[in-house]
């Protein structure tokens, strides 16, 4: 398994740390397919009106990307890939332990559970498709358990039509639900395992750095139209195909933010 610098200066033996193996008593060995690397990713031809960017297409300023297939069906259904780039080559910055066991070679990070529909609770629902940037606002990361059920929570940089700030975000979830994972269960959000939470986390956040302090703290295309603020108040004019906005002189519109992407996608429709 490759480990990765950040581009602010993240050591390999760091990264090593992140990924060390601490093999659970149910660990079991899997058998890579290598339909499922990155070249997958790269690979992936998807009708036209879907927003997905392969790693290639990424802008150069993001260093880290987490692709979530929310797929129900398929071999590449319910998996997540976190990417490090290196040198221009993107490839697993770590895997799941718990789920790959021994194998040195894993093809992808490791499951997940997405969003499906909960009857009688309407803001339940799939994953939403699109390239969303973490947002980058304190409050909407929330170490530990700060929202119910929800471990070490990353929120997409989202604000609805009528100005509410989405609730999906990537975040472990509670053990009872490892079970569910590989299929959707979540009611939006992408649940993954608590150890797999404190990776991401560490890549974003080491040692409690936060904003400049982080190593990926930089600057990175802005989805959204409206004015940049730090605080809560709503924002509008998102794009979710990862294009670039630009502005009248034809320069891209960047923010302050985290060097990493979310591309969440579905290649079984």
């Amino acid at each position: 398994m490759n480990n990765h610098l950040t581009r602010r200066g993240l050591t390999a033996m760091g990264l090593a740390a992140l990924a060390a193996p601490i093999l659970g008593k149910r660990a079991q060995a899997k058998v890579p397919n290598a339909n499922l690397d990155v070249a997958y990713l790269e690979g992936l031809v998807l009708p036209a009106d879907t927003p997905y960017l392969p790693p290639s297409r990424l802008h150069p300023a993001y260093s880290h990307a987490v692709y979530v297939n929310a797929a129900l069906s398929g071999a590449g259904a319910q998996k997540m890939w976190v990417l490090a780039r290196e040198d221009g080559c993107w490839r697993l910055a770590f895997c799941d332990v718990e789920h790959w066991g021994a194998m040195a070679d894993p093809t992808y990070s490791g499951p997940v559970s997405t969003g499906r529909i909960y009857t009688g609770d309407r803001r339940s629902g799939p994953t939403p498709p699109g390239i969303f940037n973490i947002d980058e606002r304190q409050a909407r990361h929330r170490p530990g358990w700060g929202s119910v059920g929800m471990y070490n929570a990353l929120y997409i940089d989202l604000h609805y039509s009528g100005g509410r700030a989405s609730g999906v975000a990537i975040h472990g979830t509670l053990e009872v639900n490892y079970n569910k994972l590989e299929q959707a269960d979540s009611h939006g959000c992408v649940r993954i395992r608590q150890a797999v939470a404190d990776k991401i986390w560490a890549i974003l956040h080491p040692e409690g750095a936060w904003g400049t302090a982080s190593p990926l703290w930089g600057e990175v295309p802005r989805f959204f139209r409206s004015e940049v603020r730090g605080d809560m108040s709503a924002r509008s004019g998102y794009i979710r195909d990862g294009s670039l906005l630009r502005a009248a002189d034809g320069s891209v519109l960047m923010r302050p933010g985290y060097s990493m992407v979310f591309v969440f996608f579905r290649d079984d429709l």
